[in-house]
């Protein structure tokens, strides 16, 4: 046996697979470049159209979560007594309306935190309730009731139904409350606990469906849940992504990203 030939043999046969390895994995890189142009990630998407909200990202959260369900509930005779103010003829037994027997003055530079003092100094279950919308163009504010740490969503757009879980203040054109509305939702069953979607695919599901624009600027996102259905007056309410941008209200449904409902800004 040459030795000096086998050796030689040897060294050709690596050297050629080195290049083949080489080439192998020059392709690679390339598709890889390729990939990154071509298929960016959502996070590049998101940069590129100037579309920003990571300081609205929750810092934590439970990814599993269950549905609820409730309805709304009958006020007692003691719950529907106040003090300062009178219930106007058009309440039932499941939405209060109270007319304030002395109008309240609100200061216009902080209005949001002098109608939160009054909600739970003399609104029945008024700590039950956090501060959710306000249209400072119609005059109104809305409270959303809460449940286990989270809120319970609505349409603000649609107040004719006067929906459940929420107080509503309005106040007139000298800044001066005048009226509240309250309703308030009995949760009285819990599903099982299901993973949910992250925020970050509830985001995605809003641009890949180009519901957000260039420029935009998510404000705000926070965990819910938002109805599902009403059967029989029974509502089932899902665990929901509400995403506010600065000019529209969304909803996504936080186990399955279908987007629930578009709320326009106010």
């Amino acid at each position: 046996m040459d030795w000096k030939k086998t050796k030689t043999i040897f060294i050709l046969t690596f050297l050629i697979l080195n290049i083949f390895l080489g080439y192998q994995l020059s392709q690679k890189l390339a598709k890889s470049k390729l990939d990154t142009i071509f298929n960016p990630t959502l996070e590049k998407q998101l940069e590129d159209n100037n579309i920003k909200y990571k300081d609205s990202l929750p810092n934590s959260y439970d990814d599993k979560q269950t549905l609820i369900s409730g309805q709304r509930a009958p006020f007692s005779e003691n719950e529907i007594k106040a003090k300062t103010s009178k219930l106007n003829k058009n309440s039932t037994d499941t939405t209060l309306i109270f007319d304030l027997k002395k109008p309240v003055e609100l200061d216009k530079d902080d209005l949001t935190r002098d109608v939160s003092r009054f909600l739970k100094d003399n609104v029945y279950r008024g700590n039950e309730y956090q501060f959710y919308k306000k249209d400072t163009k119609n005059r109104k504010i809305w409270f959303t009731q809460v449940y286990q740490g989270k809120p319970i969503f609505f349409n603000t757009e649609d107040d004719s139904s006067r929906p459940s879980g929420m107080v509503m203040f309005e106040w007139n054109d000298k800044g001066y409350l005048t009226r509240y509305t309250q309703t308030f939702i009995s949760v009285y069953r819990q599903g099982t606990k299901q993973e949910i979607i992250p925020p970050m695919k509830a985001i995605e599901k809003l641009y890949r469906n180009n519901y957000l624009s260039i420029g935009d600027k998510i404000e705000k996102i926070v965990l819910g849940y938002y109805s599902l259905a009403n059967v029989e007056n029974v509502q089932v309410y899902a665990p929901t992504w509400s995403i506010e941008t600065q000019n529209d209200h969304y909803f996504v449904n936080a186990t399955d990203s279908s987007v629930q409902e578009v709320d326009k800004g106010q």
